[in-house]
């Protein structure tokens, strides 16, 4: 998948950043059993290990239909990279292209 973002791909991902932040959000506080103070926290700092991480991930796939890789979890750690994270791959499945 290249890095290179395209307008139209920009504009999806902008549009539905809300929604994907929100889905996020609540995937971490079931999973963590409570609300992190801001988007931006590590998953780790937030007091995530990599147990808590695999139901993580098992969450935001349920709630988003898409299959998600644990390494492209932890190169995203916080809730509002794991959005853009989504909407990468709702984009890509979109497309058709693999991600």
């Amino acid at each position: 998948m290249s890095d290179v973002t395209s307008s139209g791909q920009a504009d999806a991902e902008a549009g539905d950043q809300p929604r994907l932040v929100g889905l996020v959000r609540s995937a971490w506080r079931d999973t963590l059993g409570y609300d992190t103070p801001d988007d931006d926290t590590s998953f780790f700092d937030a007091g995530g290990d990599s147990f808590v991480l695999i139901a993580l991930i098992g969450r935001i796939s349920t709630s988003s239909g898409l299959t998600i890789k644990a390494v492209d979890v932890l190169r995203a750690p916080t809730i509002r990279k794991q959005a853009a994270l989504l909407g990468r791959l709702m984009e890509s499945d979109r497309s058709g292209e693999a991600a």
